[in-house]
């Protein structure tokens, strides 16, 4: 927290550098983002990277995450006007001065807010998703418990991306929402070996039973769960397909990005169902040649 009031570029500047180095599905800092989009996309991704550290720091207990993230929903109920109360600071015990030393983040995010007309609606689903992860207690009976976790920790990512660009109609934020879905839910999968060590389990219970697993015992038939997560790829390659028609339906460099997000994860299922879906073993990722290939392909044609 810094000792005075910042400009609005400091605050941006900020941001920037909160937002570089990190590689993720959000697209940022990519130079098909327009330049002058950058510094929202950079705003918008420090709220969400800092709030995600909050919901996962191993070093903290659940009370002490939760405290956090309520500070955190506390100084965006105040930049958006929802409420006039002071958060507590992060360490629970005292009133937050913000007249002066504001967070540099909600100072960029407030004018991001302002000057794109998005949704703050958004926003607070995505610290719903957060504070349901600071809980620790990540496991879905089923596929529907599953999305609706992902209708908070995805969907409004690309909802706000959208916002940016100035597209607020229903029905691209329902293919919107269907790519990203697929997205994280291709991300579990890759990630499924450090999510289970971690006691994360994003494969249902049902799906699990089909093929007789318990994903949350330790050794695991590792032949069953690859036929799992075969299963589930199935899924995802199908929220992808409804999705897809998101990319020919906008215009600019955000039809290039939304072409590369598409062609790398259809490459990353491809690459999976080679591995037979043993992504417990062998987590699949994209080369530095592929990425370029990727980036030729979504300027070259078209996505279907």
């Amino acid at each position: 927290m810094p000792d005075r009031k910042l400009s609005l570029d400091e605050a941006y500047e900020i941001c920037r550098t909160i937002s570089v180095g990190h590689y993720e599905n959000f697209p940022v800092g990519s130079f098909l983002i327009p330049k002058n989009r950058r510094k929202h996309f950079f705003a918008l991704y420090a709220f969400m990277r800092t709030a995600d550290d909050f919901a996962d720091q191993p070093h903290r207990n659940k009370d002490e995450r939760l405290k956090l993230l309520a500070n955190w929903r506390g100084q965006l109920d105040l930049s958006v006007g929802r409420t006039s109360v002071r958060p507590v600071s992060s360490d629970g015990l005292k009133s937050v001065p913000l007249s002066e030393t504001e967070n540099p983040i909600f100072i960029a995010l407030r004018n991001t807010i302002k000057e794109c007309g998005l949704s703050t609606e958004s926003l607070f689903r995505l610290l719903e998703a957060f504070e349901f992860d600071a809980k620790g207690e990540v496991q879905f009976e089923t596929f529907d418990d599953l999305r609706w976790y992902t209708s908070r920790s995805a969907d409004p990512v690309g909802e706000l991306v959208l916002g940016l660009f100035g597209y607020k109609d229903q029905e691209r934020i329902r293919l919107s929402n269907e790519i990203c879905s697929a997205l994280q839910l291709l991300n579990f999968i890759q990630d499924i070996k450090e999510d289970i060590e971690n006691k994360r389990y994003y494969y249902p219970k049902e799906d699990c039973g089909i093929f007789a697993i318990d994903i949350t015992e330790i050794p695991l038939n590792h032949q069953r769960l690859s036929l799992a997560t075969l299963f589930e790829l199935e899924r995802v390659e199908a929220l992808l397909d409804r999705g897809t028609p998101l990319a020919e339906s906008v215009r600019g460099r955000l039809r290039y990005e939304l072409r590369a997000i598409i062609i790398s994860a259809r490459k990353l299922i491809s690459k999976l169902r080679k591995i037979d879906g043993n992504s417990y073993l062998m987590r699949p990722k994209l080369s530095k040649w592929e990425h370029f290939i990727v980036l030729l392909q979504s300027l070259m044609r078209r996505v279907d």
